[in-house]
């Protein structure tokens, strides 16, 4: 027996007639899923990796609340290395009347160390070419600033007490690609204008940085001279700290696409599954004619399972070009989301996606395949067939965990696979007992019921097995069918409604408390409705109880000791919006003991617990507070938040400024310039660019998810597909049965559709509720999202499954009814 040439004959032959189709569709769907997906996240990860030095401005560097200390750039001298220094804070800009919100960043000549200034002498930035610092008196402007100051190239602005000339228009700051949610547009100036215009004073919102660039060598030895030398409010920059908030922005999309390709890949090993098993049943009578014609068990065996390899090969080289397409369309919808110079495609991805595809079909497909080796010559007279062997099982096993793997490696989300597809699987353990146990029921119940009622589920408890693994093909199908339909967009929803119309698009910070009267009147004055002036207090965090702090995870260049650590906090007498107590009991309006809420994040980053203390240096003094409460604040809505509030009641003493946020129509910021002429240490961030912003990404990535959702639906369709067509050729036969008989047409249709309704109701129930649950946890557990499970939207989905089944039974039985007898009894 030739294998290859049975092999490829037969592959040619019984591709069209369907199993085999469903099973290279399904491998295609697999394949191609991964392969956008793991594509374009390598592609983004190699880019942010690449351009970290760009991004950071440098290959090292310490970065605080203070300047620097010139032994640090001394140091880095001795060692062979350049050194930049940087300052950047918020102000307003005045140009006559007009006024505009800019992010000032001062820097000396030196800059920059790594990367290109692109600067250019017309708005639009035809002319744009590198540059190096600006000169004292001059500056580098975004546009955004000449079109809100109504200024030109060559005009002067008020810079604090001091005039600067624009010079240039800023195109490309080589620290600042890929920023996402700047604060406010830039102005670039030199550093020695800022001491001049004395913006610079006590209570300013400055970060100072000091960049090195050189040999890696010598910046690591540089690293490891710094450690020990950090002041508490010190901490280095690396490269491991690029892109950080492009990083944190692509990974809840990243985690939208994972859940997308997830599903693709579990619902197309179903799909294969369940063809792979009708196409080998249906192999039986063949298998046993060639094993009558002397055809050795492990020759028929190699040449059904090559059939499948070379079925194998054409449908992983198609799933990676569509795959290939798919994330360059991904690549466009996600558009600012992702880097502008993304690297070339690596071999990686694409082989992790060839990897699934021979996954799918060898753990998926050749598990039914065993079966086969039971198979004695005797089948063609007596009909006698093996039970499935113990390593089938294993193999479904074994293939099933290493598809986890090798999906979790492509998608880079351990925790996100897990709850899916533990989800899942309990699924379909459910589905599994509570089929047999119903079918076991009926079973006892069917001489009780007349007509298609009992024609319908004897065929159903005749064949067991098949009605079981019908069940649960049809029930994590449609289950995945309503995460992607259902769950899918209402996560999307709820992530669009965190931020709402009014949502807060103001910040005032550093209020005097002297000034908090005539600023809240003056914000009164122009339409806000509740200016709510915050206490922002700093102190340092000295002990938890009674030890010195210490942090369960540390960031990268952290400093090991957490002592006398600064800490951001405020104090109320009531809780405050925007956060949802999770622990413990918020103190009353009235009391007077010195009780903190902590938010669970920081609470978890340094294991603190209710009833443990927490001591403060407030000023000049040490005060020690008990945790009655643990909160989780709502970090998306803009609000003032904070993670540590005290009580109102025990603070009384503290030096604190006041801090607010606030809605207000957009095109009315110009009527807060009397706030920043009046009280100049006042600064106002605007942040509608901001929200604007966010809001764009969501539609970003809402684009992107819904393109991967296409694929895992069509995968859905397939096991659905694959599900419903299990027994054709057992329902073929014993409808043939049925009308040699005399069963009329109206009662094997009757029989049909009650078969397929009672598999599609079973199934509604089992995966609407399993949806929901899924849903719901993962929303909270990943996404940090409160979804309520849209009930209306996932009994439809139900009912539509039902309807689906209901079809598929219809059909299947026109063309039963459409099939001879004769025929039908000799082809079974």
């Amino acid at each position: 027996m030739n294998v290859l040439r049975h092999a490829a004959r037969s592959l040619r032959r019984e591709f069209l007639a369907g199993d085999l189709l469903t099973v290279f569709a399904a491998l295609v769907l697999g394949v191609a899923a991964m392969t956008a997906v793991g594509t374009l996240v390598d592609r983004v990860t190699s880019a942010l990796s690449s351009s970290a030095a760009e991004v950071i401005g440098g290959d090292l560097g310490v970065r605080g609340r203070q300047d620097l200390p010139a032994e640090f750039a001394a140091e880095a001298q001795r060692r062979g290395l350049r050194s930049a220094r940087m300052v950047a804070f918020p102000s307003v800009l005045f140009h006559g009347e007009a006024s505009q919100m800019a992010t000032i960043k001062g820097v000396d000549a030196a800059y920059p160390l790594r990367g290109e200034l692109r600067v250019a002498s017309d708005a639009g930035g035809l002319d744009a070419q590198r540059a190096g610092a600006p000169a004292p008196g001059e500056a580098y402007a975004d546009p955004r600033v000449l079109d809100a100051l109504g200024v030109g190239i060559g005009d002067e602005i008020e810079f604090g007490s001091s005039q600067l000339r624009i010079a240039r228009v800023l195109v490309a700051e080589p620290d600042a690609s890929g920023e996402l949610l700047q604060m406010a547009p830039p102005l670039l100036v030199n550093r020695a204008d800022i001491d001049t215009a004395g913006l610079l004073g006590p209570g300013s919102r400055a970060s100072y940085r000091l960049m090195f660039a050189g040999d890696l060598a010598d910046i690591a030895a540089l690293r490891e001279w710094l450690q020990p030398r950090l002041d508490p409010g010190q901490r280095l920059v690396g490269l491991e700290d690029a892109q950080q908030g492009l990083r944190n922005s692509f990974d809840r999309a990243g985690r939208f696409l994972a859940l997308s390709a997830l599903l693709a890949v579990l619902l197309a090993g179903v799909a294969t599954a369940l063809a792979a098993n009708r196409f080998a049943l249906r192999r039986i009578d063949t298998v046993a004619i060639l094993r009558c014609l002397g055809a050795r068990q492990r020759d028929i065996l190699a040449a059904l399972a090559l059939q499948l390899l070379l079925l194998a090969i054409p449908a992983c080289v198609l799933g990676i070009g569509i795959g290939m397409l798919a994330q360059v369309a991904l690549v466009e919808a996600l558009g600012s989301l992702i880097p502008a110079r993304l690297p070339l495609p690596q071999a990686a991805p694409v082989l992790s996606g060839a990897g699934i595809g021979l996954l799918l079909l060898l753990g998926f497909g050749l598990p039914p395949l065993l079966r086969l080796r039971g198979v004695p010559p005797m089948r063609v007279l007596n009909r006698s067939f093996a039970a499935l062997p113990p390593t089938s099982a294993l193999a479904y096993l074994a293939a099933l965990a290493a598809t986890v793997a090798l999906a979790v490696n492509a998608t880079g989300d351990m925790q996100l696979a897990m709850w899916v597809l533990g989800g899942l699987a309990v699924l379909a353990l459910l589905a599994a007992a509570v089929g047999a146990a119903l079918l076991w029921l009926l079973r006892r119940l069917q001489d009780r019921l007349h007509g298609p009622w009992k024609l319908g589920l004897a065929a159903l408890t005749r064949r067991r097995s098949l009605a079981v693994v019908q069940l649960v093909g049809l029930s994590l199908s449609l289950c995945a069918l309503l995460l992607l339909a259902v769950i899918g967009p209402g996560l999307l929803g709820e992530w669009r409604d965190r931020l709402p119309p009014d949502t807060p698009n103001h910040f005032l910070l550093n209020v005097q408390r002297d000034q908090a009267g005539a600023v809240e009147a003056t914000l009164r004055g122009i339409g806000v409705a509740d200016p709510d002036l915050q206490p922002f207090g700093t102190g340092r965090l000295v002990a938890i109880n009674g030890q010195p702090p210490q942090r369960a995870q540390r960031d990268a260049g952290d400093p090991d000791d957490d002592a006398n650590r600064p800490i951001n906090f405020s104090w109320r007498h009531t809780f405050p919006q925007a956060n949802t107590l999770t622990a413990g009991r918020f103190w009353t309006a009235d009391s007077a003991t010195a009780e903190a809420s902590v938010e669970e994040g920081w609470a978890q980053r340094y294991d603190v617990d209710l009833g443990d203390t927490v001591t403060l240096l407030l000023g000049e003094q040490e005060r020690s507070f008990t945790v009655t409460s643990l909160r989780k604040a709502d970090w998306d809505s803009f609000r003032v938040n904070f993670f540590l509030l005290l009580n109102a009641g025990a603070v009384d003493d503290a030096p604190y400024s006041l801090i607010s946020s606030f809605h207000l129509p957009s095109g009315r910021t110009a009527q807060l310039a009397p706030v920043a002429r009046e009280f100049p240490n006042v600064s106002v961030l605007e942040i509608d660019a901001i929200l604007q912003r966010v809001r764009e990404v969501i539609e970003q990535v809402a684009q992107a998810v819904q393109l991967v959702m296409g694929f895992s639906l069509a995968a859905g369709v397939l096991v659905l597909l694959a599900a419903l067509q299990a027994t054709a050729g057992e329902r073929r036969y014993d409808s043939a049965v049925l009308r040699t008989l005399g069963a009329r047409h109206g009662q094997l249709r009757g029989a049909v559709l009650v078969e397929f309704g009672a598999l599609g109701l079973l199934a509604a129930i089992l995966a609407v509720g399993a949806a929901a649950i899924i849903g719901t946890l993962v929303s909270r557990q990943l996404f940090e999202l409160a979804l309520s499970p849209p009930w209306p939207s996932l009994l439809a989905g139900g009912a539509g499954g039902v309807l689906l089944s209901l079809l598929a039974g219809w059909s299947g039985t026109r063309r039963i009814l459409r099939t001879p007898p004769a025929l039908a009894l000799r082809e079974g």
